[in-house]
């Protein structure tokens, strides 16, 4: 359901918020549910914001009940500084509404129990976000360090496992409070929603990895230059393995050699993503040349 624009970044809602909205209306607790969904869409909006500003093109934020979406019309895998600015920008959002909320609190400017309620609300899922674990914002910080380190696709595996783990951890904590009598509902619903969130995350690493290396061809083009590097493997090596050890800042080649040492074949890293995507990944890089 589209809701219009703001500085430039669409806004969508999920027909899923209507409904949550709803149900708690129906509840007597519309004020303070759509106070909360107000903070959250900040939250996103704070990532399609941060985005523009650095120059990247966002489609658009959907709002979910549970959070939002900023999707990102562009690639961030070779810019991982970038990715790590726009993910802080949300919990970066919440901060700030929090710490605009303990200034009108301490100097009594309006109701106290609302203004608490606004301090909660935009302190908890700041910090939660915060948690280095896929698909959070911490995560995708996480992952912007790792991959100059380990490669975008291994990043976002060892992001997305912590994600796993930190929902399994908050599934035993709500299953300790259900056994103190103190059934924890929202925390049982958070962490099957997190670990569904981390597994997709997960599953697409190699699929966000493959899309990476694509995506060096037109960053090439259009920047005229990037970081060099040059691989030596033998004749019978997979694709898959060779790919493992590619850079996602750097454009590789590739120095192929038999057994015997001798030279077969140099190749560049566009022929060999353009082979993978045609014939797999477990092909043997002969088969390319």
């Amino acid at each position: 359901m589209p809701l219009g624009s703001i500085g430039g970044v669409k806004l969508r809602l999920s027909l899923l918020w209507v409904v949550f909205i709803a149900l708690w209306g129906l509840a007597g607790f519309l004020p303070r549910v759509a106070l909360v969904c107000g903070f959250l869409a900040v939250h996103e909006l704070a990532h399609g914001l941060a985005a523009r500003l650095l120059g990247v093109k966002v489609a658009e934020v959907e709002l979910y009940p549970f959070g939002g979406v900023a999707r990102i019309a562009e690639q961030l895998e070779l810019e991982p500084y970038v990715e790590r600015r726009i993910a802080l920008a949300g919990p970066a959002a919440n901060l700030l509404l929090a710490a605009l909320a303990v200034m009108f609190h301490n100097r009594g400017l309006g109701p106290r129990d609302w203004l608490q309620f606004m301090i909660e609300s935009n302190l908890v899922p700041a910090l939660f976000n915060l948690l280095p674990a896929l698909p959070l914002d911490g995560g995708r910080v996480l992952r912007s360090y790792l991959a100059p380190l380990v490669g975008y696709r291994a990043a976002s595996r060892q992001a997305a496992r912590v994600g796993q783990f930190l929902a399994v951890a908050l599934l035993l904590v709500g299953l300790a409070t259900g056994y103190g009598g103190h059934f924890n509902w929202s925390l049982m619903v958070a962490a099957l929603f997190l670990f569904v969130a981390a597994s997709r995350e997960r599953s697409q690493a190699v699929y966000q990895f493959i899309r990476s290396l694509v995506g060096k061809e037109s960053e090439l083009l259009k920047k005229g230059c990037l970081r060099g590097e040059q691989l030596v493997v033998l004749e019978e090596t997979r694709l898959l393995e060779i790919f493992r050890l590619f850079s996602p800042q750097r454009y590789h080649f590739i120095l192929v050699l038999d057994r015997s040492q001798r030279l077969r074949g140099k190749i560049s890293e566009s022929t060999l993503v353009k082979a993978a995507l045609r014939e797999g990944l477990n092909i043997p890089v002969k088969r390319v040349l």
